[in-house]
């Protein structure tokens, strides 16, 4: 005996006004099967009520009704049956109505009196199963297309033949532009050419093909797609379709590189930064250093890692009070900076500026520190140099004071001697006496002068000079200095203008420059020395602040050698910085070339890129006027006497009666004064004509530039001779640097003196 399975009701509302024609559609159905549950209506308000009251499964539905008639019976069944499918069975064989009714939603159209129980049956349940299917792919197809991947189907050769809005949005292109083509539309160019090929071998062969590929949208920009394809089979298990669900992974893509980039910055600033980064265990054993430590200490990667920090690279009088260190460290959850000096495996110390913190597992547990580290031994060594500049300084302003006294009992020594000597006859013997004293004030002369050089407080002097002359003149000893391996060429233009410096100092920034560049070609290359006229306007000095736009003379020092980046660049000009090796170089040579040149007035610019030399382009403000006559020896001889009167202001008590004393027997009228007041008032009460006052610089009262100017007042045609054994420093302090200006610098011999106040008399 066999259970046959029982079979689900199928329950159908009859909506008929002809009770005859009910009664027979009720039994033609009944003797097909029981299956059929049905309730029967005349009218549609009956109809409507049901359907509102409980689900059917089908409708059959007579167009002509009590209360309604035609296709707005069908209509309103429509609006109120949902999605149960309906049946149209009319006495009516229209077939424009039944074509009508089928294209507003009718599963069928069936005439009265062609109706049988077999086929109202068959008709029925084909409806219920065709509304199914269209309910099923209508659920479907929207949730495909608000699905938030991009979906589209391809017929077996690849074919598009629907896509999802998801797919619109992503790709830009609309239904119509993607349907009928292939998915090549979204091809970046930059798939493996393979990819393709193991795409279709892997469908074909009824597998499910995963991937994560970059494609092209339609305005041409870039994403990336997390891509599944799988074959769609019939009932047969043929393939008929392909179904692609792609998901746009772009922005996690991005994610993905910029924490890849993140590490890859963080690993790549541990592995190049010139900065230790050294990783203890909780045990104080190395398990991370970076390259620069190795390079620093000298240690192979094995050799450091897992050994004991505190014996392999502390000195051993720090390692316990280091290790302690550590272990508190440990013990909290503050960072710590300290400075230690760490050993490199040649025993060197390198003193290293520490910054530590702890590193925890999940659990907050100590698990050992991190440490980044400077090496600081350069820069102490700098301090150190900074403090020994600062003495030089401190050397230099008192060797300015030591000079100013010295040079006046020079002054006094080469006075009196050359005085004493003129008066004795040419075969006495203290004549030789007071050669020897000569000859010890000139040594004691030029050592003053010598540490006056060391201390750069040595007085400049100026002139208007053209710096083709300049260049020439040290040509030779250029060559010298450069050697063989070195090509030297000059272009010098040939209606240079003139500029105001002084022309040893200027011969000194060439020299600095040809040094430095030489150094810069160990192995040979080629000096250019240039000068030109150049017109600096407002666009070059905004670029290249403070320069202020004007008329200059160039001079440029370029060479074929190393070159500079741009971080050497920046410290060039600096004291002290040098790439050269220890012991090879002050780096001094450039920030002097750069004070010279500011103090001139002009400016320096470095132009230079790694492998392409260097070029030092300097620019003095050019000056419309002529060339000054090279500066002679002077000598006690020719016309230096005098009948005129010289204020003589001298605070001194051994050079004023000295100058005194040389002045009159060279037959001016001396009127002497041993400080600025009493200058101004032997001036004052003097009645007649003061043709030249020689002043000391620096006196009691007030200095020399300032009783010129009040003397200048009421003489207007007095000239001024000013003194001074004091060094740059004071004498720029006191204006006497400001042109026109006549200076003549302690200790001088008498000749000089004499030489000096008839040229100031006698200029025009």
């Amino acid at each position: 005996m066999s259970l046959a399975t029982p079979q689900k009701q199928i329950r159908v509302l009859l909506v008929e006004d002809n009770p005859g024609d009910a009664r027979l559609i009720v039994e033609m159905l009944r003797d097909v099967s029981d299956q059929f549950d049905l309730e029967s209506v005349g009218q549609l308000d009956a109809a409507l009520e049901a359907l509102g009251r409980a689900a059917v499964d089908v409708v059959l539905l007579d167009l002509g009704l009590p209360d309604c008639q035609g296709l707005e019976t069908f209509e309103r069944t429509r609006q109120g049956a949902g999605s149960e499918p309906i049946i149209v069975i009319s006495g009516l064989d229209d077939e424009a109505v039944a074509l009508e009714a089928v294209r507003s939603g009718a599963q069928d159209y069936l005439v009265k009196g062609r109706i049988e129980g077999q086929g109202l049956a068959r008709v029925i349940r084909h409806a219920i199963e065709r509304q199914r299917a269209e309910v099923k792919l209508r659920w479907l197809t929207l949730a495909v297309d608000q699905s938030p991947a991009s979906v589209f189907i391809t017929d077996p050769r690849g074919t598009i033949e629907y896509v999802n809005e998801k797919f619109v949005e992503i790709t830009g292109y609309s239904a119509a532009e993607a349907i009928g083509k292939t998915p090549r539309i979204l091809k970046s160019g930059l798939t493996p050419p393979d990819y393709y090929k193991k795409l279709w071998a892997t469908i074909l062969a009824g597998n499910t093909w995963h991937s994560e590929i970059q494609n092209r949208r339609k305005n041409g920009d870039l994403y990336w797609d997390s891509v599944v394809v799988s074959p769609i089979r019939n009932a047969r298990g043929e393939v008929v379709h392909f179904l692609a669900v792609q998901e746009d992974i772009t922005q996690r893509k991005e994610n993905e590189q910029t924490i890849r980039a993140s590490e890859e910055r963080l690993r790549t600033l541990f592995e190049t930064v010139n900065l230790i980064v050294l990783g203890l265990d909780a045990s104080g054993r190395v398990n991370y250093v970076n390259p620069y430590f190795l390079q620093l200490t000298g240690h192979t990667r094995e050799e450091a890692f897992g050994s004991d920090y505190f014996e392999q690279f502390l000195p051993k009088s720090q390692a316990e009070r280091l290790r302690e260190a550590f272990r508190e460290l440990k013990a909290s959850d503050a960072h710590a900076h300290y400075q230690n000096p760490i050993v490199t495996k040649a025993g060197e110390e390198r003193m290293i500026s520490w910054h530590n913190i702890v590193v925890r597992d999940s659990q907050g547990r100590p698990t050992g520190t991190l440490s980044i580290g400077e090496d600081i031994t350069e820069h102490q060594r700098l301090e150190t140099q900074f403090r020994q500049a600062q003495k030089m300084e401190a050397v230099g302003r008192l060797a300015g004071g030591v000079a100013h006294d010295f040079n006046n009992l020079l002054t006094a020594i080469f006075g009196y001697s050359d005085l004493l000597a003129e008066d004795l006859p040419p075969d006495h013997p203290g004549r030789a006496d007071l050669a020897e004293i000569r000859t010890a004030a000139s040594r004691a002369s030029a050592l003053t002068r010598q540490l006056l050089a060391f201390s750069r407080q040595q007085v400049l002097q100026p002139i208007v000079l053209n710096l083709n002359d300049v260049v020439e003149n040290i040509e030779k000893m250029l060559h010298r200095l450069l050697g063989e391996d070195v090509e030297l060429e000059a272009h010098l233009a040939k209606d240079l203008g003139n500029v105001r410096a002084d022309a040893g100092q200027i011969e000194q920034v060439i020299m600095n420059l040809a040094v430095n560049a030489r150094d810069a070609m160990p192995t040979g290359g080629k000096l250019t020395v240039e000068t030109a006229n150049i017109e600096l306007d407002a666009e070059y000095a905004d670029q290249h602040q403070p320069v202020i736009p004007g008329s200059y003379v160039m001079l440029a020092v370029s060479d074929t050698g190393t070159g500079m980046d741009e971080a050497v660049k920046a410290k060039i000009f600096e004291p002290f910085f040098t790439t050269k090796e220890a012991g090879k170089g002050t780096g001094l040579g450039l920030a002097t070339v750069y004070g010279i040149v500011k103090q001139s007035g002009g400016y320096v610019w470095l132009y230079s890129e790694p492998g392409q030399g260097a070029a030092f382009k300097i620019y003095l403000p050019r000056v419309d006027a002529p060339r000054d006559a090279p500066v002679l020896s002077p000598a006690l001889s020719g016309t230096i006497a005098g009948t005129e009167t010289v204020l003589l202001a001298e605070d001194d008590p051994l050079l004023l009666p000295l100058a005194r004393e040389l002045l009159t027997k060279l037959g001016y009228r001396v009127l002497q004064a041993r400080d600025a007041a009493e200058a101004r008032t032997i001036a004052r009460a003097h009645e007649g004509e003061i043709h030249l006052l020689v002043s000391d610089v620096v006196m009691p009262g007030g200095g020399g530039f300032q009783l010129a100017q009040e003397l200048h007042k009421e003489r207007p045609t007095m000239r001024v001779l000013y003194m001074s054994g004091y060094t740059d420093e004071a004498v720029v302090r006191h204006g006497l640097l400001e042109r026109g200006l006549n200076y003549l610098q302690k200790p001088f011999t008498p000749a000089v003196l004499a030489r000096r106040v008839r040229d100031v008399l006698d200029a025009k």
